[in-house]
């Protein structure tokens, strides 16, 4: 899955392998210690990861599916590849943990 020209921000979203993306679990998860995930997070793994990657969120105890109160949830990243999951943690997984901002 890796590319050899890599994207930019607005473009990657749009390159998200069918495998991948939303919803989607793998072994190795990075809680984001958030309510959501930044585009760039997403940009980096179109632009590096060659395995399965995936976003997804679990329900905080004062979320409503009536309400969709998003910002009670918790985001995380999942990879199938332990390198490319503990990569992206260094990468840009650090530098975009705790903005409850989304």
């Amino acid at each position: 899955m890796k590319r050899k020209k890599k994207l930019d921000y607005w473009k990657a979203i749009d390159h998200v392998p069918k495998n991948c993306g939303y919803d989607k679990k793998f072994k190795y998860h990075v809680d984001m210690h958030s309510n959501g995930i930044m585009g760039d997070c997403i940009q980096w793994c179109v632009n590096n990861c060659k395995d399965k990657w995936g976003w997804w969120f679990k329900d905080g105890p004062n979320y409503s599916p009536l309400h969709h109160n998003w910002e009670e949830q918790d985001s995380y990243m999942s990879f199938e590849n332990k390198r490319e999951a503990t990569a992206f943690f260094l990468a840009s997984g650090m530098a975009n943990m705790g903005d409850h901002s989304r």
